[in-house]
């Protein structure tokens, strides 16, 4: 989710346009879970079962492509060591996704009313979505690197870390967090009240994205497409592979929903199909290199696309959505057709929004000072 300096074509344009034909997967998964009545989406027909299929694997390509991104992103001095200024920055930037994830679910419109809000509107709050997720795993991916001194030593580690995550997912899950920690801490390691997306398996999927991307660095630039895609076409059929051999390998009893979210067959099930569809991104960019160049501008802008469409469909605190009555409530293709209209109006605000920022230094400030202020008015009256 964080923004990585303007890039090279050679290194960062496959990932930007990946990442975006990530976030229109998100918008178009969003708008038909919202608007199309549970009725309408009959499991027993392919193309709802592809559906499904294709909103499991949008999260980890995403957070693939975020742990790449954020690696190939990092300049490191002749002593190996990560600048301070760019760990600062890295800091920041975690904390305002962290910040973000938390203010779209804010449980009450004004600070004042916080005194109102039932247990169960807290536990909605802090229970963990994508950008809480992408937040803690970025800090801990910025702790790495300034722990390491080269990026085959950062890769080594993210690797360690990624697997270790993933396999001990399961057992991680079965234990009663919410019994040892606090609320919101215990959202981070358990499904049972409503995260989506707990560190364990799931930090994981960021962490293999940053071998990737220290991979990519080690590769020579006019070797470094065709170097990824042989990498993620290998790990995606090495995840299939164990995907296969893991219902027959001992783990805990798992509920149905939890065994599919942190069970070892099926997450490096999706995990293994998402590294083939980088896979096929990258063929895709090596046979048309200026697409991917067209592409990778809208894909920088990942976390304002996320942050505006899901403000559309389900609004803020402060502000309606359009889900309101119609939520649930349309048919498949009424649903299908709805999905370009959140599109171009999520893009328009975003460009919109980039258009005015890049007008001018003072008024880029000036918006930012607007924004802040507006988003403290709704707060405190």
């Amino acid at each position: 989710m964080s923004t990585p300096p303007a890039p090279s074509p050679a290194r960062f344009d496959l990932l930007d346009a990946a990442r975006l034909v990530a976030i229109l997967l998100m918008l178009q998964g969003h708008t038909l879970e919202a608007f199309v009545a549970p009725s309408a989406m009959d499991w027993t027909r392919l193309r709802w079962e592809l559906w499904g299929q294709l909103r499991g694997l949008t999260a980890p390509l995403f957070l693939l492509i975020s742990g790449a991104a954020a690696v190939l992103a990092t300049r490191r001095g002749p002593d190996g060591q990560v600048p301070r200024a760019l760990l600062g920055r890295r800091l920041r930037t975690a904390l305002k996704v962290l910040a973000i994830g938390y203010l779209l679910v804010f449980p009450a419109a004004h600070l004042a009313d916080l005194r109102w809000v039932s247990p169960a509107g807290w536990q909605a709050f802090l229970q963990v979505n994508i950008l809480q997720l992408n937040a803690v795993a970025l800090l801990g991916l910025t702790a790495l690197l300034a722990l390491t001194r080269s990026a085959r030593t950062q890769g080594a580690w993210s690797l360690g870390l990624g697997l270790a995550i993933l396999l001990a997912a399961p057992w991680v899950a079965i234990l009663p967090w919410f019994a040892w920690l606090p609320e919101g801490l215990a959202a981070y390691l358990s499904y049972a009240h409503g995260s989506l997306f707990p560190i364990f398996p799931s930090a994981a999927f960021m962490f293999l994205g940053a071998t990737l991307g220290a991979g990519l660095l080690e590769s020579p630039g006019p070797e470094r497409l065709g170097r990824f895609r042989l990498a993620v076409l290998g790990a995606g059929l090495t995840c299939l592979a164990f995907s296969l051999v893991a219902p027959h390998l001992p783990e805990p009893p798992l509920p149905p929903l939890e065994a599919y979210q942190a069970g070892w067959g099926p997450v490096f099930h999706r995990l293994g199909f998402a590294f083939l569809a980088l896979g096929v991104l990258a063929a895709l960019a090596q046979a048309w290199p200026g697409a991917t160049r067209a592409l990778a501008p809208l894909g920088r802008k990942s976390l304002a696309i996320y942050v505006v469409h899901l403000a559309l469909i389900y609004g803020t605190p402060w502000t309606p959505g359009l889900m309101g009555p119609a939520l649930h409530s349309l048919g498949g293709t009424q649903g299908v057709r709805l999905v370009p209209l959140v599109a171009l109006a999520t893009f328009a605000v975003v460009l919109a929004w980039d258009r005015l920022r890049n007008a001018s230094s003072r008024i880029r400030a000036l918006a930012h000072a607007t924004a802040a202020c507006a988003l403290g008015y709704a707060l405190l009256f």
